[in-house]
């Protein structure tokens, strides 16, 4: 069992997403928070979820840990009651934004925070051993997790849309366990989508937020935002149904927040540096775990990824309620409409390509390379080209943008001429 970027997911009922895996990620859940640890564990609303969540708590029980049965609850709800001392580690029972038939497994240990690399080649270790039975363990319900979620997020929140009609999209997920505190979290009149009627993410939800722009064009409302599977990320919509890119959604809140850094993905806009002037942008590699590093070890308040995950200094982890609340917020806050508000937002020009490759020598050993990045960015004006090998295929990944298009694909076809060579 080998965890990607955000754990582990797949089929369920297939390994390791089955009774056997679920066993082994309570075992090593527990392991990982020590003698006796408390483990709260919450799934999402897949169908699959009930049965992985027997079998991750009993397997908590086996090896002499407390399990906390949380039920349904958003993925923040688990990081958060880690970070504030209801439990020593924390598994969430997800497959996010994929469809019904995938589900998966992700762990929160000390602060709520995801796992380094370190821990997680530790706990992939405790993955393939035998299991050891212990005596002392226990499974319990814990409504007090929901309890302190709620709480929590209503003092974070402290907004005030009063007088604002807006959906909400839960994508038929975790977050409809807070589907009845919508309204008191803000205020607004809340009109609810994908709430109960249909399978998770089954076209709706952060990743298909067409649905969500339906019911606000067609209702006349003034925005809405919809959350993922397990409720971690946000995708925002004006009240003329469009969907907000999400470096706007970033470039809003860091503008409202008068940030003076933020720290986002290298996939993300460079228009983000050129329309944030004294604002450190610092960026890291695709995943909010590392803007959560990033922004741990530099004293970063703001980051997020273009995906619709962001992360503010005062919660543990992406939260998409948080997010798509305080992003109304800081729209009504500056402007009339949300349209008005991310109307400063304007994305340079992209070239995003591949190229087949015959080898993959590490990129910064390439003669000549390093030269050829600095001459191609200085004729982007204020842009950038960024190269990375994908992780799966034999090819060369090229991005280039800047506030010039001719530009951009001149640089873009010229890149693309001298690797080939280079990597020939």
């Amino acid at each position: 069992m080998k965890f990607g970027t955000d754990g582990v997911r797949g089929p369920a009922g297939v390994w390791p997403i089955d009774e056997a895996g679920a066993a082994r990620i309570g075992a090593a859940a527990t392991r990982l928070g020590g003698q006796g640890a408390r483990v709260v564990v919450a799934r999402d609303t897949r169908p699959s979820g009930p049965g992985l969540m027997a079998a991750v708590c009993a397997a908590i029980q086996a090896s002499g840990g407390q399990a906390l049965d949380a039920g349904v609850l958003p993925t923040p709800a688990v990081s958060l009651a880690v970070q504030r001392g209801l439990a020593d580690v924390g598994v969430m029972i997800t497959a996010s934004h994929n469809d019904a038939p995938d589900n998966g497994f992700k762990l929160f240990t000390v602060g709520g925070r995801k796992l380094t690399a370190d821990e997680t080649a530790q706990v992939e270790t405790w993955l393939v051993q035998p299991l050891v039975p212990a005596d002392g363990g226990s499974v319990s319900p814990a409504p007090q997790v929901r309890e302190q979620y709620l709480s929590a997020l209503k003092d974070a929140l402290d907004v005030d849309l009063s007088g604002k009609s807006i959906a909400v999209d839960m994508a038929n997920g975790a977050a409809m366990a807070l589907a009845g505190d919508l309204a008191s979290l803000c205020g607004a009149t809340v009109v609810q989508v994908a709430a109960g009627d249909g399978p998770i993410n089954a076209g709706c939800g952060a990743v298909h937020p067409e649905r969500l722009a339906e019911t606000v064009r067609l209702q006349e409302l003034d925005g809405g935002f919809a959350v993922d599977g397990d409720a971690d990320r946000c995708t925002l919509v004006t009240e003329q149904g469009e969907v907000v890119p999400g470096d706007a959604l970033i470039l809003r809140l860091a503008q409202a927040r008068q940030v003076t850094g933020l720290a986002v993905t290298v996939m993300s806009n460079a228009a983000l540096e050129s329309q944030l002037p004294g604002v450190q942008v610092v960026r890291t590699p695709v995943g909010d775990k590392h803007l959560q590093r990033a922004m741990a070890s530099q004293g970063l308040p703001l980051g997020g990824e273009e995906s619709g995950h962001v992360l503010f200094d005062d919660w543990p982890g992406g939260d998409g309620l948080l997010t798509g609340f305080r992003a109304l917020a800081a729209c009504f806050a500056g402007a009339d409409t949300v349209s008005q508000a991310m109307a400063s937002y304007v994305a340079f020009p992209r070239d995003l390509s591949k190229l087949t490759v015959g080898n993959k020598p590490p990129l910064a050993e390439v003669e000549g390379l390093t030269k050829m990045l600095a001459q191609w960015e200085s004729e982007l004006n204020g842009g950038r080209v960024f190269i990375r090998y994908s992780g799966t295929e034999s090819v060369v990944r090229i991005l280039v943008e800047g506030p010039e298009d001719d530009a951009v694909q001149r640089i873009a076809h010229a890149s693309r001429e001298w690797l080939a060579q280079a990597l020939a």
